[in-house]
């Protein structure tokens, strides 16, 4: 353990609860919220309330539609995401019906956040889907548009969410690893690389196709770097994309220094030692909620089958928590999300 005094430092700083490591729910199933029947009957009943087409999804107030038990279940949800570990896996919500599981995503994403563009296109809840049938795919590929590896890394907006529609035959393995953790180890064992982690990397912006703002052939690197460790009038928050600090790198021309190099192998190494990392399996019907300044995520590579209902489908979201968090500039800058044209979701 690191001595008291490092711990009470960062324990000061960061939610005594998002302190954690994979190992810590080895012997339990406390980490997963199964969502009671009287919960699952409010969500279905208001879901089936959401008027079609999805257009009008976009314009309705959601807010109000809520009731006592389901106003204590956002909140407790919420209060998990913001002040207790950074994720929170709904298991639950009935998987035979995509279109209904959809609009309970969709209302659940109203009343944890506001939901941001993640895409090009303008989508504020997108699919996950393979869509280069395993083909090889380009520097400016979104990794959720494929069936690739994703290596350990933070999304756009306060929060990421995924709705499992359905699974691959061999099913995908997800993994999700405490940065507030990593940063406790560093401390302990690694303390030549927080320098350089808290000064932070470049990030690399993929060219999508519909980005009407950029002419270059490929994407873009940030002006400024974006700390993986920062604070904020006391409150520590933390973020990284391992790849795309590489890509920044890469596609800049301007190559990282050693220590840059070094500290980011580090960080990698720590997040994938089993016992930092949670690691499971969504199964469908489940909802995932990440917090992007707490907590990484990853996914396995993974193979569809040949049948339509052998695809792995997913629902995908970035949202802003209602009650932010006081953090640095470069990591309120990430609540922008992705620029494109009027806010479009997937959906009849």
């Amino acid at each position: 353990m690191v001595t008291s005094t490092l711990a009470n430092t960062l324990k000061a700083t960061a939610p005594a609860e998002g302190v954690w490591r994979g190992s810590d729910f080895s012997q339990s199933s406390s980490w997963v919220t199964q969502i009671g029947s009287e919960v699952i009957a409010d969500l279905t009943a208001l879901a089936q309330t959401l008027p079609l087409p999805s257009e009008g999804l976009l314009d309705c107030d959601l807010t109000s539609k809520t009731s006592p038990r389901l106003s204590q279940f956002f909140q407790a949800v919420s209060k998990d995401l913001t002040a207790g570990k950074g994720f929170a896996l709904l298991r639950g919500v009935p998987a035979d019906d995509p279109e209904l599981l959809r609009r309970v995503f969709w209302l659940v994403a109203h009343h944890l956040g506001t939901p941001v563009m993640q895409n090009a296109r303008g989508e504020v809840l997108s699919e996950v889907f393979d869509r280069y049938a395993g083909a090889e795919r380009g520097v400016d590929t979104r990794g959720y548009e494929s069936n690739d590896e994703l290596r350990f890394h933070c999304d756009g907006g306060d929060c990421i969410g995924m709705s499992c529609v359905r699974q691959s035959p061999i099913p995908c393995t997800n993994g999700l690893v405490s940065l507030f953790a990593i940063y406790e180890e560093m401390l302990l064992s690694h303390p030549q690389h927080l320098a350089v982690l808290e000064r932070g990397y470049a990030l690399y912006a993929r060219k999508e196709k519909g980005d009407a703002e950029s002419t270059a052939k490929l994407g873009k690197v940030s002006d400024s770097r974006i700390p993986v460790f920062a604070w904020q009038n006391g409150y520590m928050s933390a973020w990284l994309n391992i790849q795309l600090s590489e890509l920044a790198a890469a596609v800049s021309g301007q190559s990282m220094t050693d220590e840059e190099v070094a500290a980011l192998q580090c960080v990698e190494q720590v997040a994938e030692q089993t016992h930092m990392k949670l690691s499971f399996v969504q199964q469908p019907g489940d909802i995932l909620w990440v917090n992007n300044l707490a907590v990484m995520h990853r996914r396995n590579k993974y193979e569809d089958g040949s049948l339509p209902e052998e695809k792995r489908l997913l629902f995908r979201m970035w949202i802003n928590f209602h009650d932010v968090q006081p953090v640095v500039r470069q990591h309120a800058a990430l609540r922008g999300g992705i620029k494109g044209p009027m806010p479009t979701m997937v959906g009849p």
